[in-house]
């Protein structure tokens, strides 16, 4: 007696962490809302145009995590 055999397709999904970084500079006259909104709109534009062939395929997952990274340009 001969086992049965199925038919399958199989696929795969894949989950990353990315950090983007030098995605703009904003000078001291700037809001940290600003900084974090164009930052984060900075970031989504750069991965559609790595993954402009795929914007079907791929999206966005979880919250966009932005960091405000300031440099004291003066000597105290």
């Amino acid at each position: 007696m001969s086992k049965p055999h199925a038919r399958t397709r199989t696929g795969a999904k894949v989950t990353l962490t990315v950090e983007l970084t030098n995605l703009g500079s904003w000078g001291p006259d700037c809001t940290l809302d600003q900084v974090y909104r164009q930052a984060r709109e900075a970031a989504v534009g750069q991965l559609n145009k790595v993954f402009k062939e795929h914007l079907d395929t791929t999206r966005l997952l979880g919250p966009i995590v932005v960091e405000a990274v300031t440099t004291d340009l003066e000597k105290r």
